[in-house]
C-alpha cells in the first residue's frame, strides 16, 4: 500500500497567540463586567457564542488551509463579498426602515447577522497581496501609468467595493483599508510617485464625501474639534453641555476618572449607562475607568506586540504573497485598534469602529479570528511526513 506524504505544522508565532488570547481573554472579561450590571446576561452569551464560532473559523484558518488554496480562493472571495455587499445595498434600497442608527450595514446569513464591510477589508488584503505578487516584474517599474495600465483591475474591484461601502454611510472601513492598501503598495516598492498620486486621489475624494456627504460627518468633525486633546488648547472658550456630545464627553470622564490604577472592576461609573455604547465604540474607556493608565497601557502594548511580530514575520518571507498578505493583515488590526482608541481619547472624531477582540460584535470578532489564523499559518513551518 502505497503511503501518503502529509505536511503538518512544526513551528508557528507563539507571542502572536499570546497576545491574541490575553486580548480575547480581557474581552470576555470586560463584557462580563459590562452586562453584569445591565438588564441581563444576554449580551454577554452572545459574545461567548461568537466566540466558540470564531474559534473554529481560526483553528480552520490556521491548520486546514494550506498557503496555496488561500492564495487560490482570494478572487472566490472577492466575488462572495461582492455579493454580500450588494445585498447589503439592495436591503437599503427596498427596506430603508430595517436601519440601526441612521445606516443600514449588515445581512442575514442563516439566521446571522453579517456585516460585509468588515469582512472585505481582509479579502482586498489577500486579493492584493495575490495581485502584487503575481506582477512583480511590474512593481518597481510602475509609474502612474503603468501602474493605472497593469494594475487596472486591482484598482476597478478596490474602487467598487468602496463605492458599495460608502453607500452604507461607513466611511472608517474605507480609512482602515486605504491606508492597509497603500503601505502594501509602499512595501511592495512602488514608485513613490504613484503613491503620492494615489494618496492624492484619497485625500481629494475623502474631502468631497466629507464636504457634501451625509450631514452627521460634519457634526462629528465639529464635534472633535470642540473635544480634541489638542485643538481645544485654541479655543478655551466653549460649553460642553450639547446632546450630540454626551458620548465623547463621558468618554473622556471615564478616562480621567480612572486614574493610574483604575477605580477597579466593581467601581467603574461608565458602564451603569453613563456611556450607552459600552460594550462596543468606547469600551477602551471602561477599560481606562476600571484599570487605569497602566491597563491602558497594557492593551495598546498588545496591539503593538502583534503589529510588530507580523513585521518581524513578513520580513523574512521570501513567498511575496505571504509577506504583502501578513504586513497587511497586522496592519489591519492594528490600524482598527488605533482608530478606535484614538476616538475614545478624543484624538480623532467618533467612527464608530470596535476595538479588535475586545468589544462586542459578531461579525468582527469572526473576521479578526480569522485574520489571526492567517497570521498564525504564514508564521508556520512546515515539514512534510509519510502517514
Amino acid at each position: 500500500m502505497r503511503k501518503k506524504r502529509k505536511t503538518i505544522i512544526v513551528d508557528y508565532d507563539n507571542i502572536i497567540l499570546l497576545l491574541f488570547i490575553g486580548l480575547v481573554g480581557v474581552g470576555a472579561l470586560m463584557q462580563l463586567n459590562i452586562n453584569s450590571v445591565r438588564d441581563n446576561l444576554s449580551f454577554f452569551f452572545r459574545q461567548i457564542f461568537w466566540l466558540i464560532i470564531s474559534s473554529f473559523f481560526l483553528w480552520v484558518s490556521f491548520q486546514k488551509l494550506s498557503i496555496n488554496f488561500i492564495r487560490k480562493i482570494s478572487f472566490p472571495l472577492v466575488i462572495l463579498t461582492f455579493i454580500l455587499l450588494v445585498s447589503v445595498a439592495l436591503k437599503a434600497m427596498f427596506f430603508p426602515d430595517s436601519d440601526i442608527n441612521g445606516s443600514i450595514r449588515s445581512i442575514r446569513v442563516l439566521g446571522i447577522n453579517i456585516q460585509p464591510s468588515l469582512l472585505a477589508r481582509v479579502v482586498l488584503i489577500l486579493f492584493t497581496a495575490n495581485v502584487l505578487s503575481k506582477k512583480k516584474d511590474w512593481l518597481e517599474d510602475a509609474t502612474p501609468i503603468v501602474f493605472f495600465k497593469q494594475f487596472n483591475f486591482l484598482i476597478i474591484v478596490v474602487a467598487i467595493f468602496y463605492i458599495l461601502i460608502l453607500k452604507e454611510r461607513h466611511l472608517t472601513p474605507l480609512i482602515i483599508s486605504g491606508l492597509t492598501l497603500i503601505w502594501m503598495l509602499v512595501l511592495a516598492k512602488i514608485p513613490y510617485r504613484t503613491i503620492f498620486l494615489l494618496i492624492a486621489i484619497v485625500i481629494v475624494s475623502g474631502f468631497i464625501v466629507l464636504q457634501f456627504g451625509a450631514k452627521y460627518r460634519s457634526e462629528r468633525t465639529a464635534i472633535f474639534k470642540k473635544y480634541s486633546l489638542i485643538l481645544k488648547a485654541f479655543n478655551l472658550d466653549q460649553e460642553y453641555e450639547g446632546e450630540k456630545e454626551y458620548q465623547i464627553r463621558e468618554s473622556l470622564i471615564a478616562m480621567a476618572s480612572g486614574g493610574l490604577l483604575g477605580r477597579g472592576p466593581n467601581h467603574g461609573l461608565a458602564k451603569h449607562y453613563f456611556l450607552p455604547e459600552a460594550k462596543t465604540d468606547y469600551i477602551f474607556s471602561i477599560i481606562g475607568e476600571d484599570f487605569g493608565l497602566w491597563g491602558s497601557l497594557l492593551i495598546l502594548f498588545a496591539y503593538a506586540g502583534i503589529f510588530w511580530r507580523t513585521w518581524c514575520n513578513a520580513y523574512k518571507e521570501t513567498d511575496l504573497f505571504v509577506k504583502f498578505a501578513t504586513i497587511g493583515l497586522g496592519m489591519n488590526i492594528f490600524f482598527n485598534a488605533m482608530v478606535n482608541i484614538g476616538v475614545a481619547i478624543s484624538a480623532l472624531p467618533s467612527t464608530g469602529v470596535t476595538l479588535p477582540f475586545i468589544s462586542y460584535g459578531g461579525t468582527s470578532l469572526l473576521t479578526n479570528f480569522i485574520t489571526i489564523g492567517l497570521l498564525l499559518n504564514f508564521s508556520a513551518e512546515r515539514r512534510r511526513r509519510i502517514s
